[in-house]
């Protein structure tokens, strides 16, 4: 047997899913009398009648229905072989930031929204302070931040406001007359600024017992009882109380948190999917 022309495959398939020269020269964009020829080379090479005619249109004889598997098969994998070589763009890296007190319980279902709204980008994604977010953002070292702060944010577009909230320990009982034991992000922090203030205004005294860099930190101070500390509603864990809903004395209420985002141009339909979402 000769070498197989894919040419002479492609116009033979055709032939049998069509019934007919013309059809298949249609199919295959050949003119008739080349689709003709191609079936006779493919016969010759093959040494096999492959097709034969009724009375009607053309059938294939019963070693053309043996060989019509392997020539689509044959085709398929000059097809793969083909697309194998084929170099495909590498996927647009998107760089996104989330601030540490952004919905924390949900991460999965940001996740999604941000797979969903970009299929085809690959993402690097940091959860960091507000203010590390934002220096990222000025130095161009993200495409999306979602970030707190105590005011707008130039350029940034609002996300959602939550109220703030003292929490501690389930066992911890927090000082009457002592100063109050803070446990709370870094200065940078407009959580840590908004409680600050909100003592200050109740004339609350108080000290920081620890300050961290990362919420998580904070968080696990707490459960050890180290202080009391300040947290948006969505970002307590169930494990902690709020003091306003324990004790029967007054908290000076810390606020709202505002959540702004931020995004460049490719990622504006991520940023609205985000804000639709977050709502």
């Amino acid at each position: 047997m000769n070498d197989l022309d894919p040419r002479w495959l492609r116009s033979f398939v055709a032939i049998a899913g069509t019934g007919s020269v013309t059809r298949a020269a249609q199919q295959v964009h050949r003119t008739q009398s080349a689709v003709s020829t191609q079936l006779q080379q493919l016969e010759a090479a093959t040494g096999a009648a492959l097709v034969h005619r009724t009375t009607r249109r053309l059938a294939l004889t019963e070693q053309g229905e043996r060989f019509l598997p392997h020539a689509r098969r044959l085709l398929e994998l000059q097809d793969e072989a083909c697309a194998a070589l084929r170099v495909t763009p590498a996927a647009a890296l998107r760089r996104v930031g989330i601030s540490e007190y952004f919905l924390p319980a949900r991460l999965g279902e940001l996740l999604a929204v941000l797979r969903e709204a970009a299929p085809e980008a690959r993402f690097e994604l940091v959860w960091a302070s507000s203010a590390a977010l934002q220096r990222r953002w000025a130095n161009g070292e993200l495409d999306l931040a979602v970030a707190t702060s105590a005011a707008p944010i130039a350029g940034a577009t609002l996300v959602r406001r939550e109220p703030l909230a003292w929490v501690a320990a389930p066992a911890y009982a927090p000082p009457v007359t002592a100063p109050l034991p803070l446990v709370l992000l870094g200065p940078d922090c407009p959580v840590r600024g908004l409680a600050l203030a909100a003592l200050a205004r109740a004339g609350r005294s108080h000290h920081l017992q620890l300050s961290c860099d990362g919420s998580h930190g904070a968080v696990a101070a707490i459960r050890a009882g180290w202080g009391v500390g300040c947290l948006n509603l969505a970002a307590i864990p169930p494990d902690l109380v709020v003091l306003s809903r324990k004790a029967s004395r007054a908290w000076p209420s810390p606020g709202r948190l505002a959540f702004y985002a931020l995004a460049r141009p490719a990622l504006r339909t991520t940023e609205r999917a985000l804000r639709r979402w977050a709502a």
